[in-house]
């Protein structure tokens, strides 16, 4: 179960979302971040008994990371307000069948699951069932 100082901590991050503050508060950082991985473990170990596969999954390698890329993007914030982590039998790995879970205060928490990116001979094969078992869809 995620702690309501780890939402307090995102609300404060999204106010102050600049390198200074996030050093000055670093300590904070760390914990909520170590809730959020522990909620990962949780959901792991709870999907685990539906998909054996995913038992050996490590939280680390699912969760992203904290720093946005801001290349080429107008919003130079450095930092997402949100935790995110992709959990599939080998971690996040894009075009494998995976779980995402987005945990943000206000309400713009969520969990998903399906395919992002799949390669084309695996596409090829979701469309095909799809044409093949419409109805059960």
């Amino acid at each position: 179960m995620l702690r309501p100082s780890t939402l307090d901590f995102l609300k404060k991050l999204a106010k102050n979302n600049n390198k200074p503050w996030l050093e000055k508060n670093k300590d904070l950082f760390i914990e909520a971040k170590a809730d959020f991985e522990n909620l990962i473990t949780e959901l792991i170990v709870g999907l685990a008994k539906l998909n054996p596969s995913l038992a050996e999954v490590d939280p680390k390698k699912c969760i992203f990371r904290i720093h946005r890329d801001v290349r080429f993007s107008k919003n130079k914030e450095p930092y997402k307000t949100n935790f995110g982590a992709s959990i599939g039998a080998t971690g996040k790995d894009l075009g494998k069948p995976l779980f995402y879970i987005h945990v943000q205060p206000g309400g713009e928490s969520f969990l998903a699951g399906g395919l992002y990116m799949p390669d084309s001979p695996t596409l090829k094969k979701v469309r095909e069932y799809i044409l093949e078992d419409s109805k059960s869809l």
